[in-house]
């Protein structure tokens, strides 16, 4: 037999192994849009508007898990420069426990304002617009100015405040950061 008569399939089996290339880039196709749907799904950014009792809740839930909880507005520049750490420190720590979460001071009707930031830096984590009087949450956390992060142990209480009232003391994300590292390895 000729070698160039060997690389020749029969009509039947050439036409049985097209039918068999097909279905699997079908195959490969339906796997590649059904993956991209639930990477687009998990991806969603959310601001949820809530009451102070339905944000303690949240908070509550992450018991057993490290939470930072973003405080920051967006009429607030320094809020929204350090921001990015945050959804930063999302993606490398989730794996050892951290949970982010956003807590947008605005008003409820700028909630679209705070949406369209939040999926511009891609916070796929817990966002949340306070509807509430700001004398509420600042009196329960103590906080009388934004941007402030709190940190909450894997015991559910608070371990720390990052608060931006005091311009001699300023804070970054590094100082977060540097404190977390050692509640995550617990």
């Amino acid at each position: 037999m000729d070698v160039d008569q060997s690389a020749h399939l029969a009509p039947k089996e050439e036409t049985e192994l097209m039918r068999k290339l097909l279905a699997t880039l079908l195959g490969i196709a339906i796997i590649g849009i059904a993956s991209t749907g639930h990477a687009e799904e998990e991806s969603k950014v959310t601001l949820q508007v809530v009451k102070m009792q339905a944000l303690l809740k949240q908070i509550q839930a992450q018991k057993g898990k490290v939470v930072v909880i973003d405080f920051w507005g967006d009429f607030c520049i320094p809020c929204k420069k350090e921001f990015p750490n945050l959804v930063r420190m999302h993606h490398e720590y989730a794996k050892d426990g951290l949970v982010c979460m956003s807590v947008a001071v605005d008003a409820a009707e700028d909630s679209a304002n705070s949406l369209k930031f939040l999926q511009e830096k891609k916070a796929t984590f817990g966002n949340f617009l306070i509807d509430e009087e700001p004398e509420i949450w600042q009196e329960k956390w103590n906080i009388s100015a934004v941007p402030a992060v709190l940190v909450y142990g894997r015991d559910g209480t608070l371990a720390k405040r990052f608060v931006g009232d005091d311009p001699k003391k300023p804070f970054t994300y590094k100082d977060v950061e540097a404190f977390i590292k050692p509640l995550l390895a617990k």
